[in-house]
């Protein structure tokens, strides 16, 4: 069953805001009881395995997607090439994970943290094929229940182990176990709903082909993930274990809320690529709604976080993890542009231009490194939250440059909308922040909450009719690519 973008984005946000939830309260409860250091060695095992991560997809997740949903006759060749590939490099990825964690010369602790972590990342490199299927055929709810009910098992796993002073490597078990349980439930209703054969397909030209389609995206993921953990590579080698730990409050924190805009990339990517053969016009209204969407979740967001992450980080976490108040601070600023850049770079791939997304990545990487290596000596942990505002600022623009010269992009409405969003986002975190100093932060927040409602009402973005039209297609009555104007 094929359900709508809206109805899809409500399926992987709900349960993204849910897992999430667990995340964040898991990871709380692990920096508090392990300490500073012993967090930034755990947070650095995750960090270092994903970027292998997307060597073992090598862009078969997505070309699969974008192929199924041109294609759906064709659903059993493409998902067997695929399958057959990820089987053989999934491997070699995890080779590459092990000869980098000695080559590098990280303690043995270390290794053997991220050695684990290497074989959790070839049980989600085989499940991440099974939702891919679904995401072409536009169900996203086995992969909704999948990614709560992981996130549970892990978060029940490693409080056995934090609760009986286990081993710090029962931390990183607890997630390979919930893996290898969703390529178990993944598989099984692929087989099931998607009526999909388990066979492989090894076939010279078969691969060729996806091979073809796949490698730019396995550049751009590649690139992307050197993008996005570069800073902790670089900081391993220049910083402490305990800058590390510092590092990741702040990373996790504005980490765990990119779940939004994946969230709709993944539910629009196949509509992209559908409308862009059929009407490019949708399509370009598609997007500026896509990011009109996002305005009005991004800037509350960050002007939130910003508003009070000092006594937010010293009640939850403690006071030893006092500096990582000012990255935080700095780190949502560059949310900002990191979300409206994910849906820029969802359309490029999805319309076939991911080489000029890879050529982008390749940028933003090399602007990212030398920003890194500049300022990381000279201000820690600070200088990589700098360097990460500056990649996603330039990933957002030189995005959006190259989005409006496939399609017609009316940016006098996108700038409306921005501002829309943005003047009612500043009063709410002005006022959140005077507050907090005055009152408790359980009750500053919600007081901010309602007064954006209100100014975005006022300002006109958000109305009535905004509201029945989301609830309607949420309800299913109307399906997405149905693109009206109303502003």
């Amino acid at each position: 069953m094929a359900y709508s973008v809206a109805k899809n984005t409500s399926f992987l946000t709900t349960a993204s805001i849910v897992q999430k939830i667990i995340s964040f309260v898991y990871f709380t409860v692990i920096a508090r009881l392990i300490g500073v250091e012993s967090t930034g060695a755990y947070f650095f095992a995750l960090t270092f395995t994903s970027i292998f991560a997307v060597m073992a997809d090598f862009g078969f997740s997505a070309v699969l997607t974008r192929e199924i949903a041109k294609k759906p006759e064709d659903t059993q060749r493409i998902f067997s090439t695929a399958l057959g590939g990820k089987f053989i490099i999934g491997a070699a990825a995890y080779i590459l994970v092990v000869i980098a964690s000695y080559a590098l010369g990280y303690p043995v602790q270390t290794r053997h943290l991220i050695c684990l972590a290497g074989a959790t990342m070839w049980f989600d490199n085989l499940h991440s094929l099974f939702y891919a299927v679904f995401r072409a055929k536009r169900n996203l709810k086995y992969e909704a229940f999948g990614i709560v009910a992981s996130q549970f098992i892990t978060m029940l796993i490693g409080s056995i182990a934090l609760y009986l002073r286990w081993p710090l490597i029962w931390l990183i078990g607890a997630y390979t176990i919930p893996s290898i349980l969703n390529v178990l439930y993944s598989g099984f209703f692929a087989v099931r709903v998607c009526a999909l054969k388990l066979s492989i397909i090894f076939t010279g030209q078969a691969w060729k082909e996806f091979l073809l389609m796949a490698w730019p995206f396995a550049v751009a993921g590649i690139i992307g993930r050197l993008y996005s953990y570069s800073d902790s590579l670089i900081m391993s080698k220049l910083l402490t274990g305990r800058e590390l730990g510092w590092w990741s409050v702040p990373y996790k924190i504005t980490f765990a809320f990119q779940f939004i805009p994946l969230a709709l990339s993944a539910s629009i990517y196949p509509v992209f690529s559908a409308l862009f053969l059929s009407d490019k016009n949708a399509l370009a209204r598609l997007f500026e709604k896509s990011w009109r969407y996002l305005f009005t979740i991004v800037f509350p967001l960050a002007a939130g976080i910003f508003a009070i992450s000092a006594s937010f980080i010293v009640s939850v976490y403690g006071q030893a993890y006092s500096p990582s108040i000012m990255p935080l601070r700095i780190l949502v600023i560059a949310l900002v542009f990191g979300y409206l850049a994910l849906i820029s770079g969802a359309l490029l791939n999805a319309v076939g231009e991911q080489r000029k997304q890879t050529m982008l990545m390749a940028v933003v990487l090399v602007i990212n490194i030398i920003a890194n290596v500049i300022l990381i000596p000279r201000y820690g942990i600070n200088g990589a939250a700098i360097s990460a505002l500056i990649g996603n600022f330039a990933l957002w623009i030189i995005g959006y440059i190259l989005v409006s010269r496939i399609v017609e992009i009316n940016g006098s409405i996108l700038l409306k909308y921005c501002i829309k969003a943005f003047v009612p986002a500043i009063i709410m975190g002005a006022v959140i922040f005077w507050s907090a100093e005055r009152m408790n932060v359980i009750f500053a927040i919600p007081t901010g909450a309602v007064l954006y409602l209100g100014l975005l009402f006022i300002t006109g973005g958000i109305s009535k009719e905004i509201i029945k039209e989301i609830r309607t297609k949420l309800t299913g009555n109307s399906n997405y690519e149905n693109i009206d104007n109303n502003a």
